[in-house]
């Protein structure tokens, strides 16, 4: 993949975008390109000499580098913590490679570290991505390693918290730190989700990518106010939403198409999909960035 700098950030960013150490080493596959659509994988092998990304794209994953960087001091002279250890795992004729954040040899809890935003924990809601994943490693530690992980949390630092936001409703994180404790999965159901995973992914044809997969969000109408921004109340129909716009001549219906946010602003390979090529949410409007440095 080719790596490009059109916002033309400083030589230092670039580099430390260029100098990223992780390889999945000899491993098939990782356990976070377990979770991503088999479609998305086999597009990015296939295509990888012509993708191109830009440094700009990387900065989340640059700040979440350095954050486990900065908790990695935190087992400096502690023999009864382990971190980024990294473990491997035989599954259907396939290796697959996963690295612990942080795991308290005592008590034997598994932690893993996410900077992430306000809008991914929805109503404090562990992502099933998080849950799967965590659980992945600790069937890993317990199969390969013999241990035994009573509990595990993820740590999720916002990155985008605000204070007065906090301060408004209940709804919102109350703090920029939140320690989120994980289901745990029994070895069998472990297994069983691990081989299916990888069953996908072997597919000569992978499966197109689910709803879930392309992260939809559905159409809604939303009832305004003449002269507000903000809508009034949000249906998933647009019956209910004619019925209480109809109640004052101030107000009036607007229809939000449902979107495919994955799709239009997060994946690389959307443009070569043959599935979101024929989606008819496929509407999307080049970026500022796009339209600037398009030439």
């Amino acid at each position: 993949m080719k790596l490009t700098n059109k916002l033309r950030l400083p030589e230092a960013i670039v580099r430390a975008v260029q100098n990223d150490s992780y390889t999945k080493g000899e491993a098939d596959i990782s356990v976070t390109e377990l979770l991503v659509p088999p479609q998305m994988r086999k597009l990015k092998l296939e295509h990888d000499d012509e993708l191109e990304e830009d440094v700009s794209d990387r900065i989340y994953s640059l700040q979440g580098q350095s954050m486990h960087h900065i908790i990695e001091r935190a087992a400096d002279g502690d023999a009864f913590v382990m971190v980024e250890a990294t473990l491997y795992a035989e599954y259907l004729g396939w290796k697959v490679k996963g690295q612990v954040d942080h795991l308290l040899l005592g008590t034997g809890e598994l932690l893993d570290f996410k900077l992430t935003s306000v809008a991914k924990i929805k109503a404090g809601q562990v992502p099933r991505e998080w849950e799967q994943q965590t659980n992945i490693y600790r069937r890993m530690l317990e199969r390969e390693k013999g241990m035994v992980i009573p509990a595990m949390s993820v740590i999720a630092i916002l990155r985008d918290w605000s204070k007065s936001r906090s301060k408004q409703t209940q709804d919102y994180p109350q703090a920029p730190v939140l320690n989120m404790p994980i289901p745990l999965w029994t070895a069998e159901q472990a297994d069983a989700f691990i081989e299916e995973r990888i069953r996908l992914h072997q597919a000569a044809e992978p499966q197109s990518c689910s709803e879930q997969d392309v992260w939809a969000r559905p159409a809604k109408w939303a009832v305004m106010k003449r002269g507000n921004v903000k809508a009034v109340k949000l249906f998933d129909n647009p019956v209910e939403a004619e019925q209480l716009a109809s109640t004052s001549a101030a107000l009036y219906v607007e229809h939000r198409p449902g979107e495919a946010v994955r799709c239009q602003d997060w994946c690389q390979v959307a443009h070569l999909c043959p599935q979101w090529q024929t989606d008819p949410r496929n509407n999307r409007i080049p970026s500022v960035e796009e339209s600037l440095f398009s030439a």
